[in-house]
């Protein structure tokens, strides 16, 4: 099944249509069924013994959907467990082949027929997918921190779990999911499993009753019913504060969250709602996070609040500061961990060859900063040697201390590219980059914004983050590409500000489209970059990999660094920020 270049091969879709077809009859039989030969696939619960490895039973009598996600419907979700030899595969690797193998297949479904979809279009949509490995899972679409409990790790080291909720017309697209995920597994020099035969059975398997509490863990998952009536209230509370962190991914605060969700309480139709997200700078993807949140439904062409959706507004309207104030400690938290953390700052310099304090002899009277051990014992040495002899003595003339250096600041200038490629998850990104590096760091930071033809400062430096949080949510995604511009303004912007020891940091998921002197959009902007290198700022530039050749002379027009990024992703634009910053701050 993952032989192939199957993902550029349009013929694919035609290939498999006579085996979805009978996988879609199977499936409408309660029945299960193998993809290749490794996979299993239903709507039921699989499970299997230890002891017969090559024999899986499909129960038929519990839904996948019921089982897994307390769903009241039955026949939405279908359970793919795509089994390999024993060991671990990357459920991050396995996330993005999936979100790749879907976009593939939607691709060869609109050649297939003649089909455009539009922003309404029936389509596979990855926020429906979850995924479970050896080493963690989650909604393929979200933070992939889930899934960790050692229970359920340790289930899935000789298979990969996938719940998939799709239109039944797309039942094809099961095939693309399975040849992307024994692609990952092949790449982990791991060995597919064959299945020799299924079993379909009623009830509860080989012991008669089936128990799923190693595979209990909270998830981040769409395919969840969100039926709270038999919730307690903390844990009604968890979840409320679980959504609007995961919210906060596409609004850019708690407040404008509230709002669209007053909004949606009117029971607008979708038209309605869509403009209102396209003058806020929102996408769809907003209304799909909604939906698959449980917080909103579509009931005709009108969107409306769920009962789930009621109470989650009635929420954020009673504890709006309580919810900022988790929500900004959740963004510094982004923080990578430093591989120094445990250890004393004047160790990790030490360590990192980066001691930069020196010792001075005391001065009685004077303050005594952290006594200079060695130098103290050496100067007491040279005083005793030269004198008439005697007894080893230490006094005060041979005191010597260190002398405290502060911190040297650092003034950090983002400059964002806000053209229309970079609309949805990648500007939310980068603002949300701006936000983490206020709440965990001591430094001023200004973003500089730059689109068609034209280059702002959108948020000058400062410490205060109310201002700073005011003056993105202004930001648009629209236009084309004019980098030398972006640089130019932001180099004058820090040259009127005398900024200090300022650090660069540009995003930007293209190459420049627009020029500024000689019309040349690419010599312009490695002209631009130069004087950054000539004024002696820091420089860090971090793109797509699609675009590395272009964005390397860039950094090294600069004088800087450059990082290729598969996608602009916050955890990773954050962790790639702190890479750069950490080594100015000792």
């Amino acid at each position: 099944m993952a032989e192939g270049n199957w993902q550029e091969d349009a013929r694919f879709l035609a290939k498999i249509a006579w085996p979805a077809e009978r996988l879609a009859a199977l499936i409408r039989a309660d029945k299960g069924a193998r993809i290749g030969q490794s996979t299993v696939v239903s709507q039921k619960l699989h499970t299997f013994n230890p002891a017969m490895p090559e024999e899986i039973q499909v129960l038929q009598d519990l839904d996948a959907g019921q089982m897994f996600y307390r769903r009241r419907d039955r026949g939405k979700v279908y359970h793919l467990d795509i089994f390999h030899q024993c060991g671990l595969v990357d459920h991050r690797q396995v996330a993005a082949a999936i979100k790749e193998a879907v976009n593939a297949y939607n691709f060869h479904f609109a050649l297939h027929n003649a089909v455009f979809f539009n922003k309404t279009g029936n389509v596979v949509k990855a926020d429906w997918i979850d995924v479970q490995t050896g080493t963690g899972g989650g909604r393929v679409t979200g933070s992939l921190k889930f899934g960790k409990k050692l229970s359920l790790r340790r289930a899935h080291e000789n298979h990969v779990h996938l719940a998939v909720m799709l239109p039944n017309e797309h039942i094809a697209c099961l095939f693309y999911l399975v040849a992307a995920v024994e692609h990952v597994i092949l790449g982990c020099q791991l060995e597919l499993r064959q299945n020799e035969r299924i079993v379909h059975k009623q009830g509860g398997g080989h012991g008669g009753e089936c128990d799923l509490s190693p595979y209990a863990d909270q998830t981040d998952s769409f395919l969840r019913d969100k039926d709270t009536t038999q919730l307690s209230q903390p844990v009604k509370e968890r979840q409320y504060v679980q959504d609007t962190v995961e919210l906060a991914e596409d609004f850019d605060s708690v407040r404008e969250m509230r709002e669209i969700l007053q909004e949606l309480a009117e029971n607008p139709t979708r038209t309605q709602m869509l403009r209102k997200l396209e003058r806020n700078g929102k996408s769809e993807q907003v209304l799909d996070r909604l939906t698959g949140l449980g917080i909103v439904a579509a009931d005709g062409k009108r969107i409306s609040l769920t009962p789930y959706g009621r109470e989650f507004k009635d929420y954020l309207d009673r504890h709006l500061p309580d919810l900022e104030a988790h929500l900004r400690r959740a963004i510094r938290l982004l923080k990578p961990r430093s591989p120094d953390q445990g250890r004393s700052k004047a160790r990790m310099q030490a360590m990192h060859g980066q001691e930069q304090r020196h010792a001075k002899r005391w001065t009685v009277g004077g303050s005594l900063g952290q006594l200079a051990v060695a130098e103290t014992v050496i100067a007491a040495a040279q005083r005793c040697a030269a004198g008439p002899g005697g007894p080893f003595t230490i006094g005060s003339q041979d005191i010597h201390h260190f002398i405290r250096k502060k911190k040297s600041k650092t003034d950090i200038c983002l400059i964002i590219d806000a053209s229309a490629s970079m609309s949805g998850q990648r500007v939310g990104a980068a603002k949300l980059l701006a936000k983490h590096l206020l709440l965990s760091t001591s430094d001023r930071v200004a973003v500089i914004v730059f689109q068609e033809n034209q280059a702002r400062v959108q948020v000058p430096l400062t410490r205060d983050f109310a201002q700073a949080e005011s003056s993105l949510a202004h930001i648009e995604s629209f236009g084309s590409t004019p980098l030398a511009l972006g640089l130019k303004v932001g180099i004058e912007y820090l040259k009127e500000s005398r900024a200090k020891n300022p650090l660069v940091i540009l995003i930007t998921d293209g190459v420049p489209t627009v020029g500024d002197i000689t019309g040349d959009p690419l010599a312009d902007a490695l002209t631009a970059a130069a004087s950054i290198k000539s004024h002696g700022y820091g420089f860090t530039c971090i793109g797509l990999k699609p675009h590395r050749d272009y964005l390397t002379q860039v950094a090294q027009a600069a004088g800087g660094n450059i990082y290729v990024l598969d996608e602009l992703e916050k955890q990773v634009l954050v962790q790639t920020a702190w890479s750069e910053c950490r080594p100015r701050w000792y």
